[in-house]
């Protein structure tokens, strides 16, 4: 059984606990391939040269964090940044990006000019997309529509069933995390059960949401076993048979892991 973490952020902890350290245990839990996504110009960069130690196994992001993307003046230089690491190569997708209501320290406006900048770059450059959404999925899904269809990812999903059916009309593949097995969350069960099996992905979106046998700690890549395991469990599936599509869908998605 092979595993895709397709979001996690392996440089976050990088001192406390190396990336190298990481991506050994994760690869003695079966998982054979993860996505190191970007929140600024600087993570992008580790990202791709953590990419390139480990080609196969790890691919990279380039882009800016809606909660990272700063104040409007300056904006267009950093964007610009992001475009041009992305257009150098050794990425495998654009993002993180996407919308964050429920913080306030960038205002909405400015989000949502960064949005569609990272949009149109991931077609211009045809890579798919990670998109952040917090409290505010009106507002992602009408910017979508509008570029409809898109390859890309709603990471860490977190809304309610009722709007699964918009983001894969859409195009958009849909990444449960290990909020997935917290034992209030019945609504984004019921969420995962409504996905298509081809637009199916799993991730960690580590150091954060550690799964619930693991709540407490950092979390990792090798822990995203919990979470497929939850997922199977959800949908009524063996957990080899939901690795095995996840695994693929990744596959086809990122372009690497074999």
């Amino acid at each position: 059984m092979r595993i895709f973490d397709t979001h996690c952020h392996l440089l976050w902890r990088g001192e406390e606990d190396p990336p190298a350290a990481q991506i050994a245990r994760a690869q003695d839990a079966a998982v054979a391939a993860m996505l190191c996504v970007a929140t600024d110009a600087q993570s992008a960069r580790g990202a791709h040269d953590l990419a390139a130690a480990h080609p196969g196994t790890v691919g990279a992001s380039a882009g800016i964090h809606p909660n990272d993307t700063g104040p409007e003046e300056g904006l267009a230089p950093r964007l610009a940044e992001i475009a041009g690491l992305a257009r150098a190569g050794g990425f495998a997708a654009i993002g993180e990006t996407g919308l964050d209501f429920f913080r306030d320290q960038v205002p909405p406006a400015t989000q949502e000019r960064a949005l569609i900048f990272h949009l149109d770059l991931a077609l211009d450059l045809s890579l798919p997309v990670i998109l952040h959404c917090r409290q505010a999925a009106p507002s992602l899904a009408k910017i979508l529509q509008a570029r409809a269809p898109l390859a890309g990812v709603m990471h860490c999903y977190s809304e309610g069933p009722e709007t699964v059916d918009a983001f894969v009309a859409c195009g958009l593949h849909i990444s449960f995390a290990g909020n997935l097995t917290y034992p209030k969350s019945e609504a984004l069960r019921e969420a995962a059960r409504r996905v298509p099996a081809d637009r199916l992905l799993v991730e960690t979106d580590a150091p954060f949401l550690a799964p619930q046998p693991r709540r407490g700690r950092p979390n990792e890549p090798a822990f995203v076993r919990f979470t497929l395991e939850t997922l199977a469990q959800t949908r009524g599936e063996p957990v080899a048979a939901t690795a095995a599509t996840t695994w693929e869908n990744a596959r086809r998605l990122f372009g690497f892991g074999g």
